[in-house]
């Protein structure tokens, strides 16, 4: 089976509806594909390949949509047109037929049966009753026992490194290192460095020899997180790795040997950086053997329930903190948009949980300005009484994040016994700045 087949049959499906879209003129005439949601391009990555060189490497991207076919430009050069006018993104009806370069694809709707669901509700450390997730549950339990590369696109807190944590444990390497390098903490003079290794006085401060990230994880799993933020002039390097599987350290010109499996992740879109030039087709190529594209929590609603409850669970035992929570305030959680995903969840939950005054979390308590009222002493009278003045907004404003801050931090460091690292935890913000603002409001804590 070709590692083309390979990929798109583990392609993973989330409806009973799929889209089918056959090239009606131009180069690849007659060419057919259907799925649940098709990218089209010049590239061989591309779930429909048309050899058009007016075709962008990734095109265009088409899902089905209740009301016909959603169809997404990737910032195509020539862009893709339908009834003569220009499209970004767009519903088109059933038939439509979209220009692109010098081809033409007609787009429909296709009834494909449904796969088999798992019933499970988690794989190792990954939680959900959503459909998607389930689903994805059944694509990893397929993918990890193979060596095929792993492409994880989702945004931000979505969970891409507990995806390739599962992958690695699930898999026959899960003995071996299972290795992460942040790529977009690379820094650019040492990056070579850092992948595969160094000589001693191959550069300067090279005082001894050391092995980069491939040979550390040797026999293991190398996780290649914000993949898009790798330099462009490394990838060619890095392809070369993958595709000879030996390693060169700087300062050497022996080869060594190594043995791993790439999973890599990144929020941004990377065939619109292939486009765009900014990421190599060939080595896209290689990292995205199997792509799996990981859902926010806005669409998998669903699972906030088991995840709150899981993250609840995980509290430390000798926390004074609460275990449970109240059906209004799971209620007030489904309703918020989270644009940090999963993270921010978690990191509701976990404040919720040292914060509040009892054993259960309620709706006040995912209030920040009501849970701030109680930690207030009741204004006066004389204070409250509107004598119809206003006064000077900067002073009004300040006054009023002045009143916040040290209500805040009062609360917080009564709730963690002082503790800088645990407040500035519960916080979000940095131990600096926390010493900050408790300097400015003469607040005392220890470390």
């Amino acid at each position: 089976m070709s590692e083309f087949s390979t990929r798109t049959i583990l392609r993973p499906r989330t409806a009973a509806s799929g889209v089918r879209v056959t090239v009606v003129a131009g180069p690849s005439t007659g060419a057919v594909a259907a799925g649940r949601k098709i990218t089209l391009g010049r590239s061989r990555v591309a779930d429909l390949a048309i050899a058009d060189f007016t075709v962008s490497e990734f095109h265009l991207e088409l899902a089905p949509h209740e009301g016909g076919i959603d169809v997404r430009d990737l910032e195509s050069w020539n862009g893709t047109y339908f009834e003569g006018g220009r499209l970004g993104r767009a519903v088109v009806p059933p038939g439509a037929i979209l220009a692109l370069g010098q081809s033409a694809i007609r787009v429909d709707l296709a009834n494909e049966p449904e796969p088999a669901r798992p019933v499970r509700d988690s794989f190792r450390t990954l939680l959900g009753r959503s459909t998607a997730m389930r689903e994805l549950f059944g694509l990893l339990e397929r993918l990890a026992p193979t060596e095929l590369t792993v492409f994880i696109e989702g945004p931000t807190g979505s969970g891409k490194e507990l995806v390739a944590r599962v992958l690695h444990d699930e898999s026959p390497r899960a003995g071996r290192p299972f290795t992460v390098l942040d790529c977009a903490a690379l820094p650019a003079s040492l990056a070579e460095s850092v992948l595969f290794g160094h000589a001693a006085g191959a550069f300067t401060g090279a005082v001894a020899a050391r092995a980069g990230v491939f040979e550390a994880a040797d026999g293991g799993t190398v996780f290649l997180d914000e993949v898009g933020d790798l330099p462009l002039d490394l990838q060619p390097k890095l392809l070369r790795v993958l595709e000879q599987r030996q390693i060169v350290r700087l300062g050497e010109n022996r080869p060594r040997p190594v043995s791993v499996r790439v999973v890599s992740a990144t929020w941004r879109d990377l065939r619109r950086m292939v486009n765009q030039g900014q990421f190599r087709d060939d080595l896209y190529f290689r990292l995205a053997q199997t792509r799996l594209v990981l859902p926010s929590l806005a669409e998998r609603r669903e699972d906030i329930e088991i995840l709150t409850t899981e993250f609840l669970r995980r509290m430390p035992r000798n926390a004074a903190c609460a275990r449970a929570i109240s059906r209004e305030a799971l209620a007030e959680l489904a309703t918020r948009t989270y644009p940090g995903n999963v993270r921010e969840l978690k990191n509701t939950i976990e404040r919720a949980a040292y914060m509040c005054d009892g054993p259960v979390i309620r709706p006040q308590d995912l209030a920040f300005e009501r849970l701030l009222e109680r930690g207030r002493e009741p204004a006066s009278h004389e204070e409250e009484a509107d004598d119809g003045s206003v006064p000077e907004f900067k002073g009004a404003k300040r006054t009023a994040v002045d009143d916040f801050e040290q209500a805040y931090l009062a609360r917080l460091m009564t709730k963690t016994n002082g503790n800088i690292a645990m407040a500035a935890g519960l916080a979000g913000i940095e131990r600096h700045y926390l010493r900050s603002l408790l300097k400015k409001h003469g607040l005392h804590s220890r470390e």
